[in-house]
């Protein structure tokens, strides 16, 4: 209430005291008046203050793990139980896969891939869960397994085995069913937030024969769609992955042949509409135009926050890369407003999604960078 309503209504309360305190034939006191004329002024001129509005606390990072460079190592960072720490686990991990919240397991080989198969003579290992509670290990397949992936409830999983002719997609339920998804697939694969479907790749130079392309598989049907016909032809790093919007109905696959031959499909999955997305930093920054191995959707689907290759094609020998945010123009079919807002070594993932994320800075420390 503005105090000259307040001065009004306090007031006006007054004389309506007074006159129900005078009898009908008499004046009002000029003592009571005064008093209560005081105790109206006194009123105004000392409100009682307003308690101050909460500020909320910032919402708090649920705990992962992870094990940096992806092996190599009885030694792994907890994050989001305070401080960045690491523990010790009770095998040293060669491949590690992931960790799953729910379950509180961890998936894993126990060695490295000391030696290729399948055409393409890539390296394989065994495929393990280690119960990060107890230490327990369980060995689901003792070989040929080229990477693997935990599902969103922890529970199932999916997992690359090389065969002599060829590379298969599989898919493994809580209860120890397998059942084949794909054959000939390549090892840019990733599972849907929503758990229901896998988009990979098929790439040429790996020794099988292939439709090149961008597809994406039901994990309960094996029913496949061919969502672009783009060949990454073994370019990047076996670690490389589709991006997934949180939904699960769109995805990015990155790919990059060559300085200035960046290229960014963006597709839904159902296969009904797929675009080229060209990037527009809005400056002549460096970074601009460059190959992105690693982006972050974020939850509201219209931003992702991409780590820019700045150094490739510059004759650059690595080192700290450009954090850059975007916002996903649906009408140009772009990546707009480019704007840098930091430069860091990692990024581990989302700490608070669409709020914060764990990176690995320059200087080699892990933190929650807040997103500006």
């Amino acid at each position: 209430m503005k105090p000259c309503r307040l001065y009004r209504s306090i007031l006006a309360l007054t004389f309506v005291l007074l006159a129900d305190c005078a009898s009908p034939s008499s004046q009002p006191d000029p003592d009571l008046l005064s008093t209560a004329v005081a105790a109206t002024l006194q009123a105004i001129s000392s409100p009682t203050p307003l308690e101050p509005r909460a500020t909320p606390a910032p919402p708090t990072p649920e705990i992962t793990l992870w094990l940096a460079d992806g092996g190599g190592g009885d030694r792994i960072w907890v994050l989001g139980d305070g401080q960045p720490h690491q523990r010790l686990l009770p095998v040293n991990v060669g491949e590690y896969y992931g960790y799953a919240r729910s379950t509180n397991r961890i998936l894993m080989a126990t060695r490295w891939g000391v030696y290729g198969a399948g055409p393409g003579n890539v390296s394989v290992s065994d495929l393990s869960i280690l119960e990060f509670g107890t230490g327990q290990i369980t060995t689901l397949l003792t070989d040929n397994v080229v990477e693997a992936a935990w599902a969103p409830n922890g529970r199932e999983l999916a997992y690359i085995l090389a065969t002599p002719t060829t590379y298969e997609l599989h898919w493994r339920s809580d209860d120890g069913t397998d059942h084949i998804l794909a054959s000939d697939v390549t090892f840019t694969w990733g599972i849907s937030p929503t758990g229901d479907k896998i988009a990979f790749t098929r790439e040429s130079g790996y020794e099988i024969d292939i439709d090149p392309g961008f597809y994406v598989v039901d994990v309960r049907t094996a029913q496949e769609t061919k969502l672009s016909d783009v060949d990454k032809s073994g370019t990047g790093s076996i670690a490389d992955r589709p991006f997934w919007n949180y939904a699960g109905d769109e995805v990015i696959l990155s790919h990059y042949s060559g300085p200035g031959e960046a290229r960014l499909v963006w597709a839904k999955v159902d296969g009904s509409e797929t675009h080229d997305l060209g990037l527009q930093s809005g400056s002549g920054d460096r970074w601009a135009n460059v190959s992105i191995p690693y982006l972050l959707w974020d939850p509201d689907g219209e931003h992702l926050y991409a780590v820019q290759a700045a150094s490739i094609g510059e004759g650059d020998m690595g080192g700290p890369s450009p954090l850059v945010r975007y916002r996903l123009d649906h009408t140009n079919w772009t990546l707009s407003e480019g704007e840098k807002i930091s430069e860091l070594l990692t990024v581990i993932g989302w700490a608070v999604p669409g709020y914060s994320l764990w990176i690995w800075d320059a200087q080699g420390d892990i933190q929650e960078f807040v997103l500006p």
